[in-house]
């Protein structure tokens, strides 16, 4: 089987390098659907800007002629006419305005597209020559009733004229503009109907090419959310998915490297399941030995012998009481109030039989009594407490179990002031429970469990001095 995850991941590795990612592919498709567009809209903006150019030259040229024919003609007859009737000197006569109606019309001249204005407008020109030279003959003759026949036989008879042709450029400009919109609308219609037909094939290719680009997406989607309701159902052997997606074949073998590593961490906690299972029995098996019952009983007997029936009534009655603590109804946590009882009636089972030389103190917090906590925790520490450290010392010693707590934590500690332990043999100590070698069955049980339930964080803590005593401290989670 793993040999055939390798074989699987590898083929993952080979597709990832053969695939594109997403973003190249909708920079693909992105660029088939803008460039066609882009040029079509260009070609079109080119068209109407033109038209537009056109249609706005015309019009100005319409405009302008309208509005200088509106006041040349009155202008001009009546300046002219004043000058005659003395009513204005010499230096007021309307050359200047024919002039600036000149600089007009050579404006005109420039613009002006359409044949037949282009003809009108040279004339025009040469008829404002023309005014001019009559005007200025008008200035340099005397007489009124000369004048006034010169001014209604020339300057009247050219003003006229002009303004005729004025007419008939603003009618063919405006003719000019229809034609121009007709055009416009004709040509618009025509760009229309070919945009559609350009666009028509683009559209079906893009939608091919949606449709594709979709289908490349979704269905590895799909097939990954397959493979995650079969690793759901515990089956970790999959097959590596096809796609062109780059994101989706790393996605797809970060998934396979996923379920085999689920797969070792599935094997690791069975392993550590049966570990913390046959740790437990081991630990349970240790507590009930037959020594511990043996010596218990021969107490009674003793005691029953020598009439101390109260003694033997509290020595059954805490023995009753340990063994059902520790059987717990099974339960794998208990309350540390639960605990403390247990280690309570152990340690009165064994200060009735060293009454000489054990003493004991409990003090746990009210609050704290709550708390959870492994069954068969303390029991183990308070016997290796009795055995290694007050027996050993061969006085009267005390056993004291108190507990605080932290931030996040909860420590109870154990201490006896027996025989204590070398700074030697409390490193071999340590080294032996960190490398699960027997330095004590009780005290390695305890602190395998400690780590299987927590974590490396949380376990036992020694402290000891020789000849003085050891504490033992037990952290665990709030």
């Amino acid at each position: 089987m793993e040999r055939g995850r390798k074989v699987i991941l590898k083929k993952s590795k080979s597709n990832l390098n053969k695939s594109v990612t997403m973003t190249k592919q909708i920079q693909k498709l992105i660029f088939t659907v803008i460039v066609p567009f882009v040029a079509v809209i260009i070609i079109l903006f080119y068209l109407m800007m033109s038209f537009n150019q056109k249609y706005a030259a015309s019009l100005q040229n319409a405009n302008t002629v309208t509005e200088l024919n509106y006041e040349f003609k009155n202008k001009i007859d009546q300046d002219t006419y004043q000058f005659i009737i003395r009513a204005k000197p010499l230096e007021e006569l309307p050359l200047e305005e024919i002039d600036r109606a000149k600089q007009i019309i050579e404006r005109l001249e420039i613009t002006t597209t359409y044949g037949e204005n282009q003809w009108r407008v040279e004339v025009m020109l040469n008829l404002m020559e023309k005014l001019r030279q009559a005007i200025i003959d008008i200035s340099n003759t005397s007489g009124y009733d000369t004048r006034i026949e010169m001014l209604n036989g020339n300057v009247h008879s050219i003003t006229t004229l002009i303004q005729s042709y004025m007419n008939d450029y603003t009618y063919s400009e405006m003719k000019e503009l229809a034609a121009i919109q007709k055009q416009i609308i004709n040509r618009v219609s025509v760009m229309i109907w070919v945009t559609i037909i350009i666009s028509a094939p683009f559209l079906i290719l893009i939608l091919l090419h949606s449709w594709r680009l979709s289908s490349r997406l979704t269905k590895p989607i799909l097939e990954l959310c397959e493979k995650a309701s079969v690793l759901g159902s515990g089956n970790f052997d999959v097959e590596p998915i096809v796609s062109y997606s780059a994101e989706i074949q790393t996605l797809d073998h970060r998934f396979n490297e996923m379920a085999n590593r689920i797969d070792e961490l599935l094997a690791c906690v069975k392993e550590d399941q049966n570990a913390l299972h046959k740790a437990e029995l081991e630990l349970l098996q240790s507590q009930i030995n037959p020594h511990f019952l043996y010596n218990t009983f021969d107490s009674v007997v003793w005691l029953a012998e020598t009439k101390q029936n109260d003694k033997v009534i509290q020595m059954v009655t805490s023995l009753s009481s340990f063994f059902r603590n520790s059987l717990s109804k099974g339960q794998d946590f208990i309350t540390l109030e639960v605990e403390i009882h247990q280690v309570t009636s152990y340690l009165e089972i064994q200060q009735i039989r060293y009454f000489d030389i054990l003493e004991y103190e409990i003090d746990i917090p009210n609050h704290l009594k709550t708390s959870y906590i492994p069954k068969l925790t303390l029991q183990p520490i308070v016997e290796n407490a009795i055995y290694h450290g007050i027996k050993n010392k061969r006085q009267k010693g005390k056993i004291k179990i108190y507990a605080q707590q932290t931030d996040a934590d909860i420590l109870i500690s154990i201490h006896d002031n027996g025989a204590g332990m070398t700074p030697e043999r409390l490193e071999n100590l340590k080294e032996g429970l960190q490398k699960n070698q027997h330095s004590g069955l009780g005290l390695e049980n305890v602190s395998k469990r400690l780590d299987l339930y927590f974590g490396s964080s949380y376990g036992l803590c020694f402290e000891s001095t020789y000849g003085e005593g050891m504490t033992v401290t037990v952290r665990i989670p709030k």
